[in-house]
């Protein structure tokens, strides 16, 4: 491909990642209705694939109850995840960030062009393809690498089953069980990642300097801090794991306007940790795989409201079901392309802004 060719190809991808009226929106939206819940353990297969869809056509976020994964094993990971964050700075810093791999350990870094300031966080990414993980495992926790992979397998199957459910309604277009066949995991070509996270404590003043009128627009340029500014996700899925107490992740309300979505006014609904539940949103690839009929919904995480609130940690974890570098995406209304040059173009459009 040449530069000319890859900058209308990123272009192109932009203009489709920021278009915010793809997928219809329901006439009977309710501005106050909850992040849907599911319950996995509903034998009847078709009736949870309807829930899935409407909730991943409809708003993008869903909650998920009776899923599989152990909860033991859910809180071990969090386990493990405080004991890494609480090591000193240096160690944790011997095990930096590795870009070209997409691994290791970043410490306030990443500045979401929605903000253009840096989130308040620090990360711990493991990306689940062949030696990317190449000295970068920490030998301080025991355990660590076979807890992390444990909970890989574990939410790529689950990850992989909710596209099995979503593919007839989002991609009739390709053959039966294309998208769970284009995400694997620990082989040459993929690129599944799980990612740590940890929002430090903060001081009142910090949480102050963001006001309701900032918090309802993140479109209007305000230099505030958050916890993590406003995005979308660029895979096809992701397993959100928070816990009860921890709030703080918000996704943007689909309102109407004759008809048309009003991103300039835009309102932000909580999307609360269940318990017991793991919290799912709709990636830009699958958004792009479905011709829009799925929705990728604007998300962030606020900063504390509270005194309290501002005393503690925020801890999450993050599964990214990310198609595989050779997985083709194709739909009807764009020109194939490879999950790989995907990525590429959204990385490089990333880092122009």
């Amino acid at each position: 491909m040449t530069s000319q060719q890859l900058q209308r190809n990123n272009s192109a991808i932009e203009r489709e990642r920021s278009s915010t009226n793809c997928a219809p929106i329901p006439t009977n939206q309710n501005n106050d209705e909850e992040i849907p819940i599911i319950d996995l353990s509903n034998p009847n297969n078709e009736e949870v694939a309807i829930q899935l869809w409407n909730a991943a056509h409809n708003v993008g976020f869903f909650t998920l109850i009776n899923h599989s994964i152990p909860q033991d094993q859910i809180d071990t990971l969090f386990s493990l995840s405080e004991q890494f964050f609480d090591l000193d700075s240096e160690i944790k810093h011997k095990y930096p960030f590795d870009r070209e791999n997409n691994s290791g350990y970043e410490f306030m870094t990443q500045k979401p062009p929605s903000t253009n300031v840096v989130d308040l966080k620090e990360t711990f990414q493991v990306t689940a393809r062949e030696g990317c993980m190449d000295q970068l495992w920490p030998n301080e926790q025991p355990g660590f690498q076979d807890v992390i992979m444990g909970m890989i397998a574990n939410a790529h199957a689950l990850a992989c089953r909710v596209l099995s459910l979503l593919e007839s309604r989002a991609c009739p277009h390709v053959e039966r069980n294309t998208l769970p066949n284009a995400h694997h995991i620990w082989d040459e070509d993929g690129q599944c990642t799980l990612r740590l996270l940890h929002y430090p404590p903060t001081t009142i003043e910090n949480a102050e300097e963001v006001d309701e009128s900032t918090q309802s627009n993140t479109e209007n340029g305000t230099n505030t801090r958050w916890r993590c500014g406003a995005h979308t996700d660029w895979g096809s899925l992701t397993l959100l794991f928070q816990r009860v107490g921890e709030d703080g992740l918000e996704c943007r309300r689909r309102e109407v306007n004759e008809g048309v979505e009003d991103g300039t006014s835009a309102s932000w609904v909580e999307v609360p940790p269940v318990e017991g539940g793991i919290t799912v949103n709709i990636g830009d690839m699958l958004k792009r795989w479905s011709d829009c009929k799925l929705y990728s919904n604007m998300h962030r995480v606020r900063m504390p409201k509270t005194i309290e609130e501002c005393a503690k940690s925020r801890y999450s974890v993050a599964f990214f079901l990310q198609a595989d570098k050779s997985a083709l995406i194709e739909n009807r209304s764009n020109d194939p392309i490879t999950a790989g040059e995907y990525f590429a173009a959204r990385i490089n459009a990333h880092f122009a802004e």
